[in-house]
Formats: C-alpha cells, structure tokens, sequence
C-alpha cells in the first residue's frame, strides 16, 4: 500500500512539475540588470542630460517601457530634445516614441535594432506578496528595491498599485517584479516613507497591442494627442460620475452630495478658531487621486475638488458678516500657472433657486494655451438672502471638456437640499 502511494505521488509530481522556486532580489537583479536602462532625455545641443528615468525591454525585444513624465520635455520641445537609453555595461542608443498612455503616465519607446531579451509580464500576485522595484536612483546605478504588494488603490481608477518600498527619483519607468521574476509593473511614483505606487502590467500590454495596431501616428502633433488622451480619460470618468448613484451628506441645513466616487475621499476641514471668535464655521472638503501628469510646468491635471462652507454668527452684525462671508467665497483657482500655458479665468453669474433658497452662482473657465479642449473649471454657488448664516460650495476640475462640466455641475445642484 505505502509502495502504490509513493508510486502514485511520483507520477503526479512528474506531470505538474515542481513548483517554481521564489527568488530573492539578488537573483532578480542578476537576471534583469542587462534588460534595465537608464533613460536619458538630452539636450541637442550640448548633448547633455535634461532628466532621467528608468525603462525596461519589453514586447519584440526593440521596445522599451518607460513613464510619460520621464521623456514628457520631448512631446513639449522634439526639436530640442531627444530620447536615449543607457544600459549597465554601457550599451546605449537613441530612441524613437511608438506609442503613449498619457492617463496612465505611460510611453513605449523603440530602438532600430533589438536591445535585449524582453522581459516577461504577469498580472499582480496576492496582497502582501513580496515585490522588487528596479532602476537608476538619483542617476547613482541601477538598484532594487524590495517591498511587498499592497494592492490596487481604490481610490484612483485601479491604474495604481501600492507598494511599500521606496522609490527615489531615477527609477520611474523601471520595472516592479514578483519573486519569479515576471514584471507585475512599472515604477510610476513615491509618497515617501517607503508608500510608493506601480502601474500594473496590464495598461502596458495594451499600450503595446495599440501601438502594434498602429494606432499611435508620432508624425501628429504631440501636444494634440496628449490633450485627446487627457480629454478621453476626463470625459469617461464624468460619465461614470453622472451614471452613478450619489449617497448624500448633512451640513448644518443643507443636504449635499457626499462621496460620489470610490475615487473621492471627504474629510473635515473647519478651520481652527480663536477662543474669541465671534461666529461658526464648519467644511468639509472632497478631492479625488486621478491625478494625470501633463508636463513640468503644469504638473498635473485631473483634480475634482468639491468644497461645503458653511459659516454663521449671532453675534456679528449685518455689515460684518456679509464681509466676512465675501472673503471666503473663492473666485480663483489656487495655482499659479503663467499665461502662456492657461488664459485668464473668463466668468458668468447668474442667480439660481435651491429648495426655496437663492444662490447666486458663478462659473469661470480658462483654457490651456497649448492643449486644444482643455480647460479648468470652478463653479461657486453661495446662499443668500440670510444675516446671520451663509453657505457656499466650490466645485474645481482641472484639464477637463467644459462642456462635458456642466451636466455634472447641474447634478451638483439638483443633489443640494436646504433643510428648514
């Protein structure tokens, strides 16, 4: 009997094979260090580097994957840049774009001639698996860093997985890797104190399927794509905003939209006030994570940021708190950008009614210079008609179709409810 048993145990083991082996960040390193590069942005001119990031080899062997904010100076100024890679053993070579997912902060870049054996890619293993992040921090060599799979976040559109290791400055566009040497990943950014983030695999593999489609002319204008993109993404995450329930929120006597998005968080942001203040007041502040990468002068673009005030007084007279209820009521948006990359806010007021209430509201837009369609938006609706109480919302989206705005900032106001 315990001879059939063995027997029948060896067979089984001979057809599944034995399981693969974990490796640990020395063997990681030791497999990959030829297949991850340094990816340099030079200056034509002096042939210097203007930024550096992290690529790996992906796909027929001549491609490599980086992040788009690491070659993003070669879509704003191609005749000044250009895109190059440098490997551990000094091979390097100039680059071509093939390909971008700007939401996703992704580029796929092509050499003439393959470069290396391309790395495998592999969905994301269990949460608290261990994961290796490699690339070239703060341009010192290429390094790994080890830290585990926290999951995807939630709170951004799943393109984000949280990993607890450190990323420095250098190593976005490396790969992330599971202990078998498959990249789960790319290194997109850090939160510092070892909170930083990875784009799943699987937006590469479908940055590489389009890019194989043709889908992606380089001879366009660049600058018109990355505003196709950003305004593609924008445009689906307002639709998913409009075509999903929205649970309320109680702010002294009004009802509002709460957390209208599993991309939102909302907290409690009243000020503060001195023991001698003379009235109340009371916020709350919500703001998503979609947080796109645009360019280096602009930074980012994506945000959804809805503020609640609500203030009141007994003790201030007529005069006073209407000045004190002026000064809190925002008209700008809290950037400074130049004007050769937005134009001025351009803004319309009108009066509208809200369960019986006025409010009068105030909608201003200005449009990106460079960026056809896109556009920043900030909407304010402040309650009037009261002494002694005042209440106002602000609504900020930021790189989005205003067009695409205004049904979601009518949405807002068929959700706000005044609660005698």
């Amino acid at each position: 009997m315990f001879f059939r048993l063995l027997l029948t145990s060896l067979l089984l083991a001979s057809i599944t094979g034995s399981p693969a082996v974990a490796l640990d960040s020395k063997k990681i390193y030791q497999i990959n260090e030829d297949r991850v590069f340094q990816i340099r942005v030079l200056n034509r001119e002096t042939g210097k580097k203007s930024s550096i990031g992290s690529g790996f080899i992906v796909g027929d062997g001549k491609q490599i994957a980086t992040n788009y904010h690491v070659i993003g100076q070669v879509i704003l100024e191609p005749d000044v840049f250009y895109i190059s890679y440098l490997g551990k053993d000094g091979q390097e070579g100039e680059l071509r774009l093939l390909g971008l997912d700007v939401a996703r902060d992704l580029a796929l870049l092509g050499a003439d001639e393959p470069v290396g054996e391309p790395i495998k890619m592999s969905p994301l293993p269990s949460r608290g698996a261990p994961i290796f992040a490699m690339g070239n921090p703060l341009d010192l060599g290429l390094s790994i860093a080890v830290g585990t799979n926290g999951g995807i976040l939630n709170q951004t559109d799943d393109s984000r997985i949280l990993f607890s290791g450190s990323l420095n400055p250098g190593m976005s566009g490396g790969p992330t890797f599971n202990d078998q040497g498959e990249a789960i990943g790319i290194n997109v950014a850090t939160a510092r104190n070892d909170i930083s983030f990875i784009v799943p695999s699987r937006f590469l593999t479908d940055l590489i399927e389009q890019s194989a489609a043709g889908e992606f002319e380089t001879g366009d204008d660049l600058k018109l794509e990355v505003a196709r993109q950003v305004l593609a993404y924008e445009n689906n995450y307002i639709e998913q905003l409009l075509a999903s329930e929205w649970p309320e929120l109680d702010l002294r006597q009004f009802s509002l939209p709460g957390v209208i998005s599993p991309t939102v968080r909302c907290w409690d942001n009243s000020a503060k006030l001195s023991a001698i203040a003379r009235y109340k007041r009371y916020q709350i502040r919500c703001a998503n994570k979609n947080h796109v990468y645009l360019d280096e002068d602009n930074k980012f673009v994506g945000d959804l940021i809805y503020e609640y005030f609500w203030l009141e007084s007994e003790e201030l007279n007529a005069i006073q708190f209407y000045n004190l209820y002026e000064n809190l009521n925002k008209d700008q948006i809290d950037s400074k950008l130049d004007r050769d990359i937005v134009s001025n806010f351009n803004c319309e007021t009108w009066f509208v009614e809200v369960s019986g209430q006025e409010l009068k509201a105030n909608l201003c837009r200005r449009e990106y210079v460079e960026y056809k369609g896109m556009s920043d938006v900030l909407f304010t609706a402040a309650l009037t008609g009261h002494k002694n109480k005042g209440f106002f919302i602000t609504l900020i989206m930021t790189g989005v179709e205003y067009a695409s705005t205004l049904p979601l900032i009518q949405k807002f106001l068929e959700h706000t409810e005044w609660r005698p």
